[in-house]
Parts: C-alpha cells; sequence; structure tokens
C-alpha cells in the first residue's frame, strides 16, 4: 500500500499544473459571473427604487401556472401577492414548490463542471502511459522493483480519483460562489432565497452528488482504460485516434451494413450518465417532504447488469493494456 501511496503522488507531481491550472481557471470565471451579479443587482435595485415594485408576469412552476407575481419592499419587509388563478393559494406554497426547478438548475451547473473535468482527464489518460513511452522514461520505472500492475493502478486510480475529487471540490465552490451571488443581490432577493433554500439540505446534495460520481467513475473505466490502452500501443496522437477510430468505424459500419447500432451503443455510452439524473429528477417532482432529499439513493444504480458489464469490459481492457505495457513499444 506503501508503494502505491508513492506511485499516486508521482501522478499527482506531473499533473498538479493542470489541476491547480484549472481550479484557477474556474475560479476565475466565478469571479466574472459574480462581477455580473452585482451589475444585473445595481439594475434591479434601482428599478425597484424607481417603480416601488418588481412584477414577474406569467410565471409558471413545474408547467403549473401561478399568474403574475407582484414584490415589493416595506422597509426591512418583503410583500409578496399573486395575482392569477392561483392567488387563493399559500404563498409558501409555491415557494417550496419553485425549490425543485432551483436544484435542477444547480444540478445542471455540477454536471457542466464533470462533463469539463471529464474532457480533460480524457488528455490525462491517453497520456498516461504514451508519455512515458515518448521520452523513454517508461524504461527507468519498469527497472524499478515494482509490479507493473502497481505501476499502472496508479495510473488508473490517479485518474478516476482525479475526475470525482476535481469534480467534488470544483462543485463545492460553485454551490458557495452561487450563495455568495445570492449575498451580493442584497434584498429582497436574500430574502426570497432564504424562502427557496431552506428545503435543501446541501449536505445531502454533496452526499449524493459523490455517490452519483463513484457510480459514474465506475461506467466511465471502459473509456479511460481504452485510451490507456491506445496511448500504450500507437505511435503518435493517442486521444485524436483513441476517440476518433471508434467514430469512424461507427460511421463506416452504419454506411457499409446500414445500421447504426454501433452508434447507438456510443450514445448509450455517453447518454447513461445523464438518464440516472432524469430518473431522479422524476422522482423530485412528487413534491417536498421536508427537506429536499437531492437526487435520491445512486448507490442502487451501482448493483445491475450494465455495472457487471463495465466491470467485465475494464478487466479485459487492463489486460489488454498489461500485456502490452510489457512490450515497451517505443513512441515516435
Amino acid at each position: 500500500m506503501k508503494t502505491l501511496r508513492v506511485l499516486l503522488k508521482r501522478e499527482w507531481l506531473e499533473w498538479r499544473r493542470v489541476v491547480i491550472g484549472t481550479i484557477l481557471i474556474v475560479t476565475f470565471l466565478n469571479l466574472l459571473m459574480l462581477l455580473s451579479v452585482s451589475r444585473g443587482s445595481a439594475f434591479f435595485h434601482d428599478k425597484l427604487e424607481r417603480d416601488g415594485h418588481i412584477k414577474l408576469e406569467d410565471i409558471q412552476i413545474n408547467d403549473e401556472n401561478v399568474g403574475d407575481v407582484d414584490i415589493r419592499m416595506k422597509g426591512n419587509d418583503i410583500e409578496i401577492s399573486i395575482d392569477g388563478d392561483a392567488a387563493s393559494k399559500n404563498i409558501d406554497k409555491w415557494m417550496s414548490k419553485i425549490t425543485v426547478p432551483i436544484i435542477f438548475g444547480l444540478r445542471i451547473g455540477m454536471m457542466g463542471i464533470f462533463g469539463f473535468v471529464l474532457f480533460l482527464s480524457m488528455f490525462y489518460f491517453s497520456d498516461a502511459i504514451y508519455k512515458e513511452r515518448e521520452d523513454n522514461s517508461t524504461l527507468f520505472y519498469r527497472s524499478l522493483p515494482v509490479s507493473d500492475h502497481y505501476l499502472l493502478g496508479s495510473k488508473i486510480a490517479a485518474g478516476l480519483i482525479g475526475v470525482i475529487g476535481l469534480t467534488l471540490f470544483l462543485s463545492i465552490e460553485y454551490l458557495a460562489f452561487t450563495r455568495l451571488a445570492i449575498w451580493i443581490m442584497g434584498e429582497p432577493f436574500n430574502a426570497l432565497a432564504a424562502l427557496v433554500l431552506s428545503h435543501i439540505s446541501y449536505v445531502g446534495m454533496l452526499w449524493d452528488w459523490f455517490s452519483y460520481l463513484i457510480f459514474a467513475a465506475i461506467h466511465m473505466a471502459p473509456l479511460a482504460l481504452f485510451l490507456i490502452l491506445v496511448g500504450s500501443y500507437v505511435k503518435g496522437r493517442p486521444l485524436l485516434i483513441g476517440l476518433g477510430a471508434p467514430i469512424l468505424f461507427a460511421i463506416s459500419w452504419a454506411i457499409v451494413f446500414q445500421s447504426i447500432a454501433f452508434l447507438k451503443y456510443i450514445a448509450k455510452f455517453f447518454w447513461g450518465f445523464n438518464q440516472v439524473l432524469i430518473d431522479q429528477w422524476e422522482l423530485m417532482k412528487g413534491g417536498l417532504d421536508g427537506e429536499v432529499l437531492v437526487y435520491g439513493n445512486f448507490w442502487g444504480y451501482l448493483f445491475n447488469l450494465d455495472t457487471l458489464i463495465s466491470v467485465l469490459v475494464s478487466g479485459l481492457l487492463y489486460y489488454g493494456i498489461w500485456y502490452i505495457y510489457r512490450k515497451n513499444i517505443p513512441a515516435g
């Protein structure tokens, strides 16, 4: 286990600039978002001072018509009135209903972060072995009294842990900046947000998001290992070949055999990450019961046929990587 920790540290030292650079870029974009929020806040406050109220017309929540919502400030108090079919209904009920689309919006933001990190990880997996073949450092590492399984396992583990850890860190930062943006907006937005956000359990949200990332890591493992396999064999451009070859094969298959089965399989592979989120979104439409459990239990998705197939395919790909890695095929 100590050997594995040392090898994981080696991967961190080699790729830390990419990780830190990604965090700095995302943080910079979040700061730009706060600047835009500050400008928008000034506009709304000017309108509120000029007109005495803010009117939102034809509001719909979950495809249910609310009507026109009028927001007024009376000193430090907020007065909300509804003019429409829902005028007789409780304001608190409508504010709680807003929680679901708000959660969905937060989830879209975190999914965007995950997609960005997943894109970056493709460079890591395709170069994990290829870069060492290119500069011949693989000969040095294989000369050490360390098993090839440790060397390969550290690269796979570092990539998957990196995807989960970086996504989770940036997701927490995203949620923190979102709350900061609400604070910058000032009243009446802070008070309105408090009515909505009181139904959200951030601990539950992050725990469910973490369990989803575990699920996604297991199901994305075949793609990661395939890119490593390509990088352990090709003479150059491992990422281009690793992504381009399956797409070209799928297009050729569709033209020659007049079947899009392979294209459907590729689409299903990537869409599978989103499908479980859509399933949970349907469950969320049932309403609230105290604090919101944002996604549901993703651990249940791990124990199915798709997971078993992912594990078996990953095992076969790992054997191929190990077999080729032992041959020390030079690059260039």
